[in-house]
């Protein structure tokens, strides 16, 4: 392993891993970025150059960022954005973590499928920090096989420390086919009422259309709804504009960005906003217009965009990059795949760390049920006392 912050030739030797710490150095490896983009063994757009520099632009890449960039005799075999922490589930250790931001929950590292096993067992001969932790991997992918591989083959500690399921869309399962009555039913009625309001249109953006009135129609859209009011639309916050308005326009230019939606009397209803990449596609943003919402306008926009996916030539598979705690997409999609939090000890004090990282939680979870079971006369000399601060944590955790 080498560091520093721009490339000097291609290094030579077998699993040989740079640290690059700014994007002016990224920005010397793109043609051959490119290469392993279009070669990786699971797509990730996230991590592909044109949607990676531009969100170090927009959301700033800090002195905490390290891209590792692996070589196999000359051949950019995988790169994996990360940012340095010092802290490893409250214990003081540095550790290596996926890197993202906040429009992202897929955090697969760009790697050739060839050199998979090759990657996983560098990383933890690398040393770069006590603890490796991956956000977000899919657990059938190649990424994820090769590493199992690595740590049971070295006896290195290793655990998934969260997982939580998705819903996805995949080609040849129609969800449809799965509503039942109530939901048919529900969608029927959903769809008269806004016939009430004029003439329901799917739309679709085409490869030669102009982007910018999709762009503005999608922003108003957005703006106008919850998602205005939370401060969390695109329009709200100048790094959000930036980092879609130049991802957007370079999808488009590549083709792989996918629009679609419903229009009411000739007025934007509805937009889904997805980017293709590989075999599969990504969903970024949704909007609809909540003045209809007691016709339930996403989730009719959301049976059309699936048959549209259906009907139509393009990706196998969507995944909804979504968290775990959100339930929109599960009404229409009935497919889901698992991502998980991955961490790997590779120095002694993150091995012991990993290691006794299930104890410690155990024991947390022990001390919470032991403290919920205790008389609440014994939490203090005075009841109300004790009780006014936790009310005034609870209310400071309510949304603004």
């Amino acid at each position: 392993m080498v560091g520093g912050s721009m490339l000097q030739g291609r290094p030579g030797g077998t699993g040989t891993i740079v640290e690059v710490r700014d994007a002016e150095g990224l920005r010397a490896l793109v043609p051959d970025w490119e290469a392993l983009a279009a070669d990786a063994a699971e797509p990730n757009p996230f991590y592909e150059h044109w949607m990676l520099l531009p969100a170090l632009r927009a959301f700033g890449e800090g002195e905490s960022f390290r891209c590792l960039v692996a070589w196999q005799d000359g051949t950019l075999a995988a790169l994996l954005p990360m940012r340095l922490e010092r802290r490893f589930h409250g214990m003081p250790l540095p550790v290596l973590r996926s890197w993202a931001h906040r429009n992202m929950l897929h955090c697969m590292p760009l790697v050739r499928a060839k050199f998979a096993s090759k990657v996983a067992t560098a990383l933890l001969h690398s040393r770069l920090a006590q603890v490796l932790e991956f956000d977000w991997v899919p657990n059938d992918g190649a990424f994820f096989g090769a590493l199992v591989e690595a740590v049971l083959a070295g006896g290195t500690p290793w655990m998934v420390t969260d997982a939580y399921m998705r819903p996805a869309l995949v080609r040849g399962r129609d969800p449809r086919d799965k509503f039942n009555s109530n939901t048919r039913n529900n969608l029927r009625r959903s769809e008269a009422r806004l016939r009430a309001h004029g003439e329901i249109t799917p739309v679709r953006l085409r490869p030669g259309d102009a982007l910018q009135p999709w762009t503005e129609e999608f922003m108003r859209l957005e703006a106008s709804g919850w998602k205005g009011r939370a401060g969390t639309a695109i329009g709200c916050r100048e790094d959000d504009r930036q980092f879609f308005a130049e991802v957007f326009a370079e999808a488009h230019r590549r083709g792989r960005l996918a629009i679609t939606g419903l229009d009411l009397g000739g007025r934007p209803l509805a937009r889904h906003v997805m980017i293709d990449a590989g075999e599969g596609s990504f969903s970024m943003k949704l909007a609809y217009d909540e003045a209809h919402a007691a016709a339930s306008p996403g989730m009719l926009a959301e049976v059309d965009n699936v048959r549209q996916f259906m009907e139509g030539d393009g990706p196998r598979w969507i995944d909804s990059n979504t968290a775990r705690e959100s339930q929109g997409y599960g009404r229409v999609w009935k497919d889901a795949r698992t991502v998980q939090r991955i961490a790997v000890g590779i120095r002694p004090a993150g091995a012991l760390a990993v290691t006794l990282l299930p104890l410690m939680r155990l024991a947390k979870h022990w001390m919470r049920a032991l403290g919920a079971r205790r008389p609440r006369g014994t939490q203090g000399k005075s009841g109300d006392a004790e009780r006014a601060p936790q009310s005034g944590r609870n209310d400071a955790r309510q949304p603004a």
